[in-house]
C-alpha cells in the first residue's frame, strides 16, 4: 500500500545546530540516532556498545544533545568520535521536551546523511547488544516493513528490585517475531527515511513534549499512512534502570502517565464531535472496569504491584481529561528530566 499523508501538523521543522561533524561514509547504510540529556557517563556506553556491533557495513552514529546550556552529550560524543571509537556527528537540540529532540536528531539525519536508506534510534540509557543492528537491518530487508522495532529489556540498578521485573512499564509490548499493527516507542527501532520524508517535520508532535508519547503518536500517524510494522524479538536492547524507577511513587507515576498519553492521542484524533464526546465515556467506563481487571490480573499473575496497572492507567485517563497530566520529560535544574 502506497502511505499517504496524515493528519497535518503545524509546519515547524525542529532547528539544530551540527556542534562536530567527523568523517563517515559517503552514504552509511544506517545512521543511529541518539538523544541524549545530561547523562554523558551512559551516553559513553551507549556509544561503547555500537562501536562493538557486529555489524559488516558502514553506519553512523548522530548523537543529539537537548541540553544546549550544558552540551555535556555533546562533547563526550565529540571526543569519542575524534578518538575514533564511533563515527558520526553531534547536533544541540535547544528546545526542550522528548519530541523536539527526537524531531532535531530526525531532521540532521536527513540533513546530514540525506542519501542513507535507514534511520535507526536508541536512547542514551541503553546497551545494545553486539547483533542489535545487524538483527534489525536484517529483519527490516527480509520483512520489508517499514519500521522494525525490537524490545528493550530492564537492568536493575537495585540487586533487590527483582518485583519489578514483571511490571507492565518495564516489559515489552511485544514477545514474538512477527508483523505488527505499529511500534510503541522509540527506544529500539529502525525505518526506512522514507517515513520521515513522507510524514513530514515535525515528525513527532511537540504537544507531548514533556508528558512522552509523541512515538506512539508518531508510530499510529504512520500506520493510518499505510506504512508497515514489524517486531524482531532478537534485536535486544538493554535499559539501566536506576534506583530512583524502582520506587512505588515513579512506577504509579508511570502508569497514570500511560492512560494520560493514551488520552491525548485519542483527544487529538477526534474529528467530530460525536467522537469527542465518546472519549470522556469510555475514561468513565475504563475506570469502572479498572477494579475488575486489576483483580484479574492479580488472580492470573499474582503480582500485587503489577496489577494496579489497568486501575492506575484508567485514572491516568481520567486525571488528564481534568488537565492533569504528569511531565516527565520537563527538564528541571539539576534533575533529569
Amino acid at each position: 500500500m502506497q502511505a499517504q499523508p496524515t493528519q497535518s501538523l503545524p509546519a515547524r521543522p525542529e532547528p539544530f545546530e551540527v556542534a562536530y561533524a567527523g568523517k563517515t561514509a559517503a552514504a552509511p547504510a544506517v545512521v543511529v540516532c541518539i538523544p541524549t540529556m545530561r547523562r554523558p557517563d551512559h551516553l559513553a556506553l551507549t556509544l561503547r556498545s555500537l562501536a562493538a556491533q557486529d555489524f559488516a557495513r558502514p553506519f553512523a552514529c548522530l548523537v543529539a544533545d537537548n541540553d544546549p546550556a550544558g552540551r555535556a552529550g555533546a562533547a563526550r560524543a565529540e571526543a569519542m568520535m575524534r578518538e575514533g571509537v564511533v563515527t558520526g556527528a553531534a547536533v544541540v537540540v535547544a528546545r526542550p521536551g522528548h519530541s523536539s529532540a527526537c524531531n532535531g536528531v530526525f531532521a540532521a539525519a536527513r540533513a546530514l546523511f540525506p542519501d542513507t536508506p535507514l534511520v535507526a534510534m536508541i536512547d542514551d540509557d541503553e546497551l545494545a547488544e553486539p547483533d542489535w543492528l545487524r538483527r534489525i537491518v536484517d529483519a527490516q530487508e527480509r520483512s520489508g516493513a517499514d519500521l522494525v522495532g525490537g524490545p528493550v529489556l530492564p537492568r536493575f540498578e537495585r540487586p533487590d528490585a527483582g518485583r519489578f521485573a514483571g511490571h507492565p512499564v518495564f516489559t515489552p509490548y511485544y514477545t514474538a517475531s512477527g508483523p505488527v499493527p505499529f511500534l510503541y516507542g522509540s527506544g529500539n527501532f529502525a525505518m526506512r527515511a522514507q517515513v520521515l520524508d513522507r510524514l513530514g517535520q515535525p515528525y513527532l508532535d511537540p504537544a507531548f513534549d514533556f508528558v512522552g508519547g509523541g512515538d506512539f503518536d508518531f508510530f499510529k500517524r504512520a500506520r493510518d499512512a499505510g506504512f508497515t510494522a514489524y517486531f524482531e524479538a532478537e534485536a535486544r536492547a538493554v535499559e539501566t534502570v536506576p534506583a530512583g524507577r524502582t520506587s512505588l511513587r515513579w512506577v504509579v507515576a508511570r502508569s497514570l502517565r500511560y492512560g494520560a498519553i493514551n488520552y491525548m492521542i485519542e483527544r487529538k484524533n477526534a474529528r467530530r464531535p460525536l467522537d469527542r464526546l465518546r472519549i470522556p465515556a469510555k475514561s468513565l467506563a475504563l475506570l469502572g472496569l479498572g477494579p475488575l481487571r486489576s483483580l484479574s490480573r492479580l488472580a492470573s499473575s499474582g503480582d500485587l504491584l503489577a496489577s494496579t496497572h489497568p486501575l492506575l492507567e484508567a485514572l491516568g485517563r481520567v486525571t488528564a481529561q481534568a488537565g492533569f497530566r504528569p511531565e516527565q520529560y520537563r527538564p528541571r535544574e539539576g534533575r533529569l528530566p
